[in-house]
């Protein structure tokens, strides 16, 4: 089966979310649950967002990019509440 792009993305996406939001959970994960892990998880995030538009660009059929797209207002509202939360410490 062939890998494409919306695959990739969607699957970039989810562990660039899982990564950014791991530092505000109560999971005990030694490896990200730093400041660091937060900013890997962000670039990955990026990287599945830009392989989402490649799949549009490229008119793969399917659902999936769209999906990976729509994760921006997630990635939007954990920007705006990490951004108030540095702002009230």
């Amino acid at each position: 089966m062939k890998k494409t792009y919306s695959i990739w993305s969607l699957g970039l996406v989810s562990i660039g979310l899982f990564f950014m939001i791991e530092p505000f959970s109560p999971l005990n994960v030694p490896f990200i649950t730093n400041w660091y892990g937060a900013m890997a998880g962000a670039i990955i995030y990026i990287v599945g967002f830009l392989l989402s538009i490649a799949a549009i660009i490229g008119k793969e059929k399917g659902v999936l990019k769209y999906i990976s797209l729509l994760s921006m207002g997630i990635a939007i509202f954990c920007c705006l509440s990490l951004i108030s939360f540095i702002g009230t410490v």
